[in-house]
Formats: C-alpha cells, sequence, structure tokens
C-alpha cells in the first residue's frame, strides 16, 4: 500500500486510529485504542531520500506519542508541552486545535 501526505497512516495494522485530525499540510494526530493523549503524525521531509528497505514503513510518516504530555483540552485540543521530531527539527505547540511553530 502506498503512503503519502495526504493519507496519514490511521489503518496500519497495530495503530488503528480514530478521529485523525489535519493540523497541518504534514502534520495529523488521531486517538489509539483508549489512549488518554492522541498520537501524532507527521510527514518528514528529511527521510525522503532514505530507501524504502531502511524505514519502519513505506513513505516518511514519523509517529510522535504524547504520553508524558499534560491534555489540557481535548476539544479543542491543546496539550503542553510542544511536540518535537528530532528528525528534521519540525516543533511546535497544539493550542486551541491549532499547529503553533517554534
Amino acid at each position: 500500500m502506498k503512503h503519502d501526505p495526504s493519507t496519514p497512516p490511521s489503518g496500519w495494522p497495530g495503530m488503528e486510529m480514530v478521529g485523525m485530525t489535519k493540523l497541518t499540510d504534514d502534520i495529523y494526530y488521531g486517538w489509539l485504542g483508549e489512549q488518554t493523549n492522541p498520537t501524532f503524525w507527521h510527514w518528514c521531509t528529511a527521510l525522503e531520500d532514505v530507501p524504502a528497505d531502511r524505514k519502519v514503513h513505506e513513505g516518511c510518516w514519523v509517529a510522535a506519542g504524547t504520553s508524558a504530555h499534560t491534555l489540557v483540552s481535548r476539544e479543542p485540543l491543546h496539550l503542553e508541552p510542544s511536540l518535537l521530531w528530532r528528525c528534521c527539527g519540525t516543533h511546535g505547540f497544539v493550542r486551541n486545535g491549532e499547529w503553533v511553530s517554534v
């Protein structure tokens, strides 16, 4: 199955997510099972030149769990502290249901 930025991995085996929500063109979040906090997905352009056999999944989606974060509000989503993807340096907050880049 081909994955791209317009199709986040909401149905990948073991990662079946509900309530997938687009924050930006390359950042989505959703809810995994009974977890209190959401899981985030980021399309990482830093991985575009990595051969497919060296990636965990086809494409460039990178997950970020937030179990150590504080869920201030579920609707609209507000999470503290910020999220950082070390793969490419994407960094920002989710406040009032929107991504705020740092």
